[in-house]
């Protein structure tokens, strides 16, 4: 599968701003064989051999100047053809000639594989020192000058072209980075929204019906359910603005309480077992999370009488137990006030990667008998 392209390290410039230093810098490197035209064999022909290695060089290093380091590596072949170009521009003799090796050098650094670019860029290099050095008889000066500077030339730009896709590549990781992040944060306000709502909302559609029923036939317990009901969406409202801000610490006492309650008004007859003293912080605001949800089943979906929360610790590892005698399960549909089928959630799912993030574990048994909602958390040095 090919590689999605890098993005660009800096801001990208118009393309005519990267020909404009393109032939900038072509014109600086093909200055001296321009000038020295005179002392061609064929001037006529050299000079238009620079014109095309200027428009060539053009070509391979726009890209590279107009996107501070973004490479074409499917343009070697005009970097062949430079080359090639090149080379009979030496081959003719008599005119200065020792920046062309410098222009093709460039053109490798931008237009190349970058894991060939150096190797070919030295191959280059090599090849300009023993050309000058045949030429003149000057070892030392084709080596020290053309060969070196060919060399350094080529290597800067190919260590350029590197440092560039790294810092685009660095930045592509950031930007990953801050979109997982976002979705991470997407998921736990989601959750958080559907735990928090999910209950409350279960308990005022309770208390509702309650003060529907007893509207007529007990106006005072009818008074009294519309008071839990304004209180319960007050508390939802204060929630929601704590998950919003992202703080929310979630207390067991208060949520096995509230759920007891819950379960009591809907004529659930309820029984609390508690042995969890030493309980850790995050232990309780996990399993306050998970009787939220399994008291928020009960109310929708179990059809129960009698329920049973039970906490207990043992070894450092915390355990929370929900049963109830009812038919349902979490697979039931919801049953509304008119009895009308209401949509599922996804709260166990929820609640299960909560746990499952720190190691622990949720289990859910359903039989004629009714349901069993269990969760074990272990303590933090064990995860």
């Amino acid at each position: 599968m090919p590689r999605a392209p890098l993005p660009y390290a800096w801001p990208r410039l118009p393309l005519w701003a990267g020909a404009l230093w393109a032939s900038l810098w072509g014109g600086a490197l093909l200055l001296p064989s321009f000038v020295g035209l005179g002392e061609a064999r064929h001037p006529g022909w050299c000079a238009v051999g620079l014109v095309v290695a200027f428009g060539l060089f053009v070509v391979t290093t726009v890209d590279a100047t107009a996107r501070a380091g973004a490479r074409r590596a499917d343009l070697w072949p005009v970097v062949l053809l430079l080359a090639v170009v090149c080379a009979a521009l030496v081959a003719d003799g008599g005119m200065p000639w020792g920046t062309l090796p410098i222009l093709v050098a460039v053109a490798v650094g931008t237009s190349t594989p970058l894991r060939w670019a150096p190797w070919l860029v030295v191959a280059l290099a090599a090849a300009a020192a023993l050309a000058d050095g045949f030429r003149s008889g000057a070892w030392d000066g084709a080596i020290w000058s053309t060969g070196l500077v060919t060399l350094l030339a080529g290597l800067l730009t190919c260590a350029f072209g590197w440092l560039a896709s790294v810092i685009g590549e660095l930045r592509a990781t950031r930007r990953e980075l801050a979109r997982t992040a976002v979705s991470a944060e997407r998921l736990r306000f989601s959750r958080d929204l559907h735990d928090l709502l999910g209950h409350s909302l279960s308990v005022i559609s309770v208390k509702a019906q309650a003060a529907r029923r007893s509207v007529r036939t007990d106006p005072e317990a009818a008074e009294r359910h519309s008071a839990d009901i304004e209180s319960l969406a007050q508390q939802a409202l204060a929630e929601v603005r704590e998950a919003v801000q992202g703080y929310r610490r979630t207390d067991l006492d208060l949520e096995v309480t509230r759920a007891a309650q819950a379960l009591r008004s809907a004529g659930i007859t309820t029984e609390v077992v508690r042995d969890d003293a030493d309980l850790t912080p995050d232990q309780q605001d996990l399993l306050a999370w998970v009787v939220r949800e399994g008291a928020t089943n009960v109310l929708r979906h179990a059809h129960a009488s009698h329920a049973v929360i039970r906490t207990s610790s043992a070894g450092g590892r915390a355990t929370l137990v929900i049963e109830d005698d009812g038919s349902g399960s979490t697979d039931a549909p919801a049953v509304g006030p008119h009895g009308e089928a209401m949509p599922g959630g996804t709260g166990l799912t929820g609640l299960r990667d909560r746990l499952t993030r720190v190691g622990g574990t949720l289990a859910t048994t359903a039989a004629a008998s009714g349901f069993r909602l269990t969760a074990e958390v272990p303590a933090k040095e064990a995860r």
